[in-house]
């Protein structure tokens, strides 16, 4: 039986265990309750497993021609602070959020129902498996860094994968329609949280206070001259200011401004760099200027894009469209917003899918962390076939089996990420 038979066989689970999901998200780090259900889940079917404090979990399927091979397969599981609404675009929901002002916004709870029908998928093809597939169910992945905590367990476990695959639901992609690029996917994030601190006073004279808004408007005068005069034209470099907040009375000069943003490249090292160099060097001469004080409540360095490696993804999409129609699987434009799948990539070779689910007859095309936002459903068990026929195939295939391409540490040396490096290695 073809993994995509397999797939519709268990779609009704699929399904599910995604209205579950749904009903019941849970924020990042506060996904205790949504865990347990995975790993009771993954226990029922007889998947070994174990849940990583802060991480996720991690479960088991050792196959019955062992290999020595290993591959990942990852889904995210935590929701967003967005409030539901009943509908969606244009139609009722299938399923709502019970749980007041938290959502499911992004389709985590697609990805973990999907990763939940792939292992059902490869225990059905257990004896045949060649190797070794963990299925990751990853904490914390809407911007709290939980991801550190599974991968100091593998290291620390000595547990040896060769390649790993992650999919995201998409709404700008059409419904049942799978994209693996041959490189860039998904862009990598610099946020940034500044606080301008002047001197306050009355509006009618100016003259007697240092007003962080005046300070604040030539910042971002600079700012959007970035862009132009010191980033590489041929280089990405996407970036907004999405949240002002100063003052609350009309004749009151504030005491304080507070902005934040967000940048997003493909070129973390280059163009990433240099705009964060020159904004940075921008609010600090700025403020002098002003006679403000800016303070960095955050500031990043450019996080990692998401980049396929270009031999798996074409040997992904040829595997995957024998199973689902080539048709069907297709490149696209990349998606400029930003995922922690690039740390996994940069440690091992793999490849992350787009499953696209815009349907404008069911109301499901709505930009994602928005309350529109909503999966079609009956697309979910193409991901779930694409995860297994990955793994399946890339077992038995005499793609390369080097392993780690770099530790965590050396990651996390690479990317100059102290405040980790501390945390876990004391360093």
């Amino acid at each position: 039986m073809k993994n995509l038979e397999l797939a519709k066989k268990h779609e009704e689970y699929i399904i599910s265990m995604r209205r579950y999901l749904h009903e019941h998200p849970e924020l990042s780090d506060h996904e205790d309750e949504t865990c347990k259900k995975i790993s009771e889940e993954l226990t029922a079917m007889g998947i070994e497993n174990v849940e990583i404090p802060h991480g996720g979990v991690l479960g088991k399927i050792v196959g019955g021609k062992d290999t020595g091979k290993a591959v990942l397969l990852r889904a995210d599981c935590d929701a967003l602070p967005v409030v539901e609404k009943d509908i969606n675009l244009s139609c009722k929901r299938t399923c709502v959020s019970k749980n007041e002002g938290v959502m499911h916004a992004c389709g985590h709870d697609g990805h973990v129902s999907m990763l939940l029908g792939a292992a059902k998928i490869l225990l059905e093809r257990k004896d045949e498996l060649e190797g070794t597939v963990y299925l990751c169910f990853e904490r914390g992945e809407e911007g709290t860094g939980n991801v550190k905590y599974i991968f100091k367990y593998i290291e620390d476990n000595d547990i040896h994968i060769d390649a790993v695959y992650g999919t995201h639901v998409w709404s700008d992609l059409e419904a049942g329609k799978l994209c693996i690029n041959d490189s860039d996917m998904m862009a990598g994030v610099m946020a940034f949280d500044v606080t301008i601190e002047g001197r306050g006073g009355h509006g009618s004279r100016p003259d007697q206070s240092n007003s962080p808004i005046d300070c604040f408007v030539a910042i971002y005068h600079r700012l959007e001259a970035i862009r132009l005069t010191k980033v590489n034209p041929f280089k990405t470099c996407a970036y907004s200011v999405g949240k002002l907040d100063a003052g609350i009375r009309n004749n009151v000069i504030p005491q304080s401004l507070n902005f934040g943003g967000t940048m997003r490249t493909f070129d973390p090292f280059g163009a990433g760099m240099e705009f964060y160099n020159e904004f940075k060097k921008a609010i600090d001469g700025i403020c002098a200027a002003y006679d403000c004080v800016p303070t960095y409540n955050r500031f990043s360095k450019p996080r990692l894009p998401v980049v396929n490696n270009p031999e798996v993804a074409v040997f992904a999409r040829k595997v995957i469209g024998e199973e689902i129609g080539a048709e069907n699987v297709v490149q696209h434009e990349p998606w400029m917003a930003s995922e922690s799948f690039g740390r996994y990539m940069m440690q091992w070779p793999g490849v992350f899918a787009f499953l696209g689910i815009n349907n404008p007859e069911k109301g499901t095309g709505a930009a994602h962390h928005n309350q529109n936002f909503d999966i079609d459903e009956d697309v979910l068990h193409l991901g779930s076939t694409a995860a297994a026929t990955y793994a399946i195939e890339y077992l038995k295939s005499d793609m390369p089996a080097n392993g780690r391409l770099m530790s965590y540490h050396d990651l996390l040396v690479k990317t100059e990420d102290t405040d980790t490096l501390k945390e876990l290695y004391g360093e």
